[in-house]
């Protein structure tokens, strides 16, 4: 059998951790687990009942393509009450996961051979993604003067189709302030890079507020 090379991809090693840890767990030893950010709690009770009556009362079945428009709606709604914008719920798709709507869009922006800068360190699955669909990641290694997210000059030096941002930033927690993120954005334009901004940390913030890129262009991928 004639497996795709697409499955040659850099291994997302915090899941090997995670694996050597569960064998040591098993085999009887005490594990202090932290090699992933994940909540530590179980889900809100609120959450519990409202899923156990949806389960009791409802039919199992599809939802539409894009999400429950209800969902939709109160996202849209979010960065209404966040960020003091009006965005059409229709703009909102809903996936299983941060991964899923990498894959979304990476695939509508993307041809094969294209090149998507990210920054470095970054989060893993980003390269292993855009790898497995044919697409060139460019490391961007960021400097602990710019705190260790990139800058304008990283995207016309690069020759990219794409350039992807995260702030807050995983594995750093850096953040790009209004004027920095605005100087990418920009950029980007200039350039006629396709721009995605990753949120998923947005609201996990101590005393500054992340600034989303849809509060400075509508001409991006959140």
């Amino acid at each position: 059998m004639k497996n795709s090379s697409r499955g040659a991809i850099d291994p997302f090693i915090v899941m090997d951790v995670m694996e050597s840890a569960r064998q040591a767990e098993q085999s009887g030893r005490s594990i202090i687990h932290m090699e992933v950010g994940q909540p530590g709690t179980p889900a809100p009770q609120g959450a519990l009942n409202s899923l156990k009556n949806e389960l009791l009362q409802d039919p199992m079945g599809y939802t539409v393509a894009m999400g429950l428009p209800e969902l939709r709606q109160k996202i849209a709604h979010l960065y209404a009450d966040w960020y003091n914008l009006d965005i059409n719920p229709n703009r909102v798709v809903i996936t299983p996961g941060s991964s899923g709507a990498f894959i979304l869009a990476f695939t509508a922006l993307f041809d094969a051979g294209d090149r998507v800068g990210i920054g470095a360190p970054g989060y893993p699955s980003y390269r292993q993604i855009l790898k497995a669909l044919d697409l060139v990641p460019v490391d961007i290694e960021t400097q602990m003067v710019n705190r260790f997210q990139p800058i304008a000059k990283d995207i016309s030096d690069n020759e990219l189709s794409g350039f992807l941002v995260a702030s807050p930033a995983n594995p750093t927690g850096t953040m790009l302030d209004r004027k920095a993120l605005s100087s990418l954005i920009n950029e980007a334009s200039d350039c006629g890079v396709s721009f995605i901004s990753d949120e998923i940390y947005h609201g996990l913030e101590y005393e500054t507020k992340a600034v989303s890129a849809l509060e400075i262009t509508d001409d991006c991928f959140v």
